[in-house]
């Protein structure tokens, strides 16, 4: 009867140690989920970046549009089109914790440094809004020019670039006194870019271009043009003569990864030669690319294909296509601690 007993007693504590074990939220460990906005539909798709599988997703409003997080990853930002919004996410939960109204389109957003503001480029209102992230509040509106459309926070936190399209300038702020320093002019219409570490260099999609600017940010100038391999004959125009709309560079930045929309290719360079090293071919309309912390995976979202392509970056070769909402646009991943 001793010996049954011991065994009882053992058996339950295995059960009780298996059941805290659950997918690091009683255990404690490390998570990494990669956010998806599906900009004409009302969600954000959650994906695991390991399995490559949809864990959920988050309601966030009709046509979201740009996503950011918090430094420390205690909240992820979505701004909505359709209700002019700004919306705090608690990634832990998948919650909205917070809303803030917002001028006319709010597109792609950052955070600041320290955590405390979110810039919302406004495209229709040729103003960046200015979010107060204790309060949620838009503390200030900065005029600029047409279509304010993309924002990018330095690795040092010294500058927020807010970039135009029709307006073809890329403002460069003070975060601190939210004040245009200085103003840069690549030569173009500007879509995304992709920023240095070291704030000195940026690498600019421009429309019209099938590939992208270098732009030298001390000498506020483009320095070098690159153009992707030449179309198949006949391909149709992009919408809005969009030929580049995603740019990211490795973490290490021995690598730049490029967008060809029109082709359905993702292409590889070399950095700082700008050597093309590969291709990738993925889904239609291939939008904004978003790598692991490793850097090992880099997520591509399908725009026209309603899908996410995870690629292999050592390999250059496709590990899975993700189905997701509609119209998948921006992308993160945030690795975390969760509780």
């Amino acid at each position: 009867m001793k010996m049954l007993a011991s065994l009882l007693l053992m058996s339950s504590l295995a059960l009780i140690f298996v059941c805290n074990m659950g997918p690091f939220s009683r255990a404690g460990g490390v998570q990494s989920k990669l956010y998806v906005d599906n900009s004409e539909g009302e969600e954000l798709s959650v994906v695991d970046t390991k399995s490559f599988k949809v864990l959920g997703n988050i309601k966030v409003g009709l046509k979201p549009h740009g996503l950011a997080v918090s430094p420390n990853g205690d909240r992820i930002y979505a701004s909505v089109e359709s209700n002019n919004t700004l919306v705090a996410v608690d990634p832990a939960t998948g919650q909205i914790v917070g809303r803030a109204a917002v001028g006319n389109t709010p597109n792609q957003i950052t955070v600041t440094a320290d955590g405390r503001f979110v810039y919302v480029p406004l495209r229709r209102a040729a103003a960046v809004d200015i979010v107060d992230t204790r309060s949620m509040k838009a503390i200030k509106r900065v005029p600029l020019v047409e279509d304010p459309h993309n924002s990018y926070t330095s690795a040092d936190g010294k500058h927020v670039y807010v970039t135009t399209i029709d307006g073809r300038k890329i403002f460069v702020f003070d975060p601190h006194k939210h004040e245009i320093l200085f103003e840069i002019e690549p030569g173009g219409k500007v879509r995304p870019v992709a920023l240095t570490k070291d704030d000195s260099l940026m690498y600019v999609a421009l429309s019209e271009l099938h590939g992208f600017a270098v732009v030298d940010i001390k000498q506020r100038k483009t320095i070098k043009k690159v153009e992707l391999p030449k179309l198949p004959p006949n391909t149709p125009r992009p919408y809005l003569d969009t030929y580049t709309h995603g740019l990211a560079l490795t973490p290490d930045e021995k690598q730049l990864w490029v967008t060809s929309t029109p082709g359905g290719v993702v292409y590889a360079y070399s950095v700082p030669d700008l050597k093309l090293l590969g291709k990738v071919e993925v889904g239609k309309f291939p939008n904004w690319l978003a790598f692991t912390p490793d850097g090992k995976v880099l997520f591509v979202s399908n725009t026209e294909s309603n899908t996410v392509t995870a690629i292999d970056v050592s390999g250059r070769k496709v590990l899975a296509t993700i189905p997701v909402g509609k119209a998948p646009k921006r992308l993160l991943v945030l690795t975390r601690l969760e509780p």
